[in-house]
């Protein structure tokens, strides 16, 4: 997933899910990921509500880039969740 926003007005409603979920659908073998800014607090809490794990420990200044794996991607299972 490069890039998913959804207007302020439209939160609450469903829409992003159904576009992550429309974007992700078709992926071979599920692998699907994504990445956010560790800051974007908001979006790391809505991908988490979603089933999608977290792979990366935050940085120690507090910024960086937080990787997901989707759902039903393989490697979950073997990935070492970081300590927030």
């Amino acid at each position: 997933v490069d890039e998913l926003a959804v207007s302020p007005a439209a939160h609450g409603r469903g829409l992003g899910r159904a576009l992550l979920e429309a974007v992700t659908r078709d992926a071979p073998d599920a692998r699907c990921w994504l990445l956010t800014s560790v800051r974007a607090d908001a979006a790391v809490r809505f991908y988490e509500r979603l089933g999608w794990r977290r792979v990366t420990h935050p940085a120690p200044d507090g910024y960086g880039t937080a990787v997901f794996l989707g759902p039903g991607h393989p490697a979950r299972a073997a990935a070492v969740l970081p300590s927030l």
